[in-house]
């Protein structure tokens, strides 16, 4: 087993956030044993921390919130995810505004940020080992996870989208050494007829084409090409009439579902444990995701015994 990790010094960031296109200043410290993964808003007085646990989940339309009383932080899953695939289990996230910065969509800039920057403490960590086959489906989403007795953590994601472009795509991460070179660095991406409606409905105010994959289906019209230059601040020039919008952004040809392998451990991470097991996540999103990690809280986790150890 492996000891408890926290960071060795702080690390700092900042950026605009992807639905509320705030500027946030991010501060990340240092914490003691079984201090867990904790954000707190040091723009709210009184000072409040949140848990970035299951049950402080508020929302999860397009990114994960947690929320405690009034003070929120949207779009956590990124970092979380990185946290997780870096062994930490303690870390204060001190932010100044209420998202966490998009930067290029991606978890590079995290991955490569906690890269040697980790320490070990004395408490063990809990890390749960799968026994037997777990299998939950959500029936409004229509998702499916299957999580299966392995010896280390693995994940193989299926995506199915209505879709020419993207169509049926699967990606594996069979190792978390693999993480930050084949999951850290693929990017968020969305759908040009989405886009419309999520920016009108207050939602990817930080978004542009530096930020997030856009998979356009039908060819644009110069309007909407001009619309999209000037929403998202880009040359019309550089944006093609139709398929990816902004090609030189994409690393992987199933970027799309390397991203949704990222987010699916971000959001595992706010059981606050590690597993042993390889997880098959068929179609996921944020709210399957959560859905998910509460029912491994209510119905396995508690019946499965977590190997750590006691100081």
């Amino acid at each position: 087993m492996k000891p408890q990790k926290t960071i060795i010094r702080p690390i700092q960031f900042s950026g605009i956030g992807l639905h509320t296109g705030l500027m946030a200043n991010v501060t990340i410290k240092p914490a003691p044993e079984n201090f867990g993964i904790q954000f707190c808003r040091t723009d709210i007085a009184p000072t409040l921390f949140i848990p970035a646990k299951a049950e402080f989940v508020s929302n999860t339309n397009r990114s994960t919130t947690i929320k405690r009383m009034d003070a929120e932080v949207i779009t956590v899953e990124h970092l979380l995810s990185a946290f997780y695939a870096a062994g930490i289990a303690n870390a204060l996230v001190e932010i100044d505004n209420k998202e966490v910065p998009i930067l290029d969509g991606s978890a590079k800039f995290y991955a490569e940020a906690l890269q040697d920057n980790t320490i070990e403490l004395e408490q063990m960590h809990r890390v749960f080992t799968i026994q037997e086959v777990v299998e939950f489906k959500d029936e409004q989403t229509g998702a499916e996870y299957i999580f299966l007795p392995h010896d280390h953590f693995a994940v193989t994601c299926l995506i199915d989208f209505p879709s020419k472009i993207i169509k049926h795509q699967y990606a594996v991460l069979n190792s978390m050494e693999d993480y930050a070179e084949s999951v850290a660095v693929a990017k968020t991406f969305c759908f040009l007829h989405e886009i419309e409606y999520l920016y009108n409905n207050g939602l990817i105010k930080g978004g542009n084409l530096n930020n997030a994959l856009v998979f356009s289906e039908t060819a644009l019209s110069k309007e909407k090409i001009n619309w999209l230059a000037t929403t998202f601040h880009q040359s019309a020039n550089s944006i093609p009439e139709m398929g990816i919008l902004n090609p030189l952004y994409q690393t992987f040809d199933n970027e799309a579902a390397r991203h949704k392998i990222l987010d699916v451990i971000g959001d595992l991470a706010l059981i606050q444990c590690f597993f042993n097991g390889k997880l098959i996540a068929y179609k996921p999103g944020h709210t399957s995701n959560v859905r998910f990690a509460h029912y491994l809280q209510q119905h396995v986790l508690q019946h499965m015994e977590a190997v750590a150890f006691p100081r």
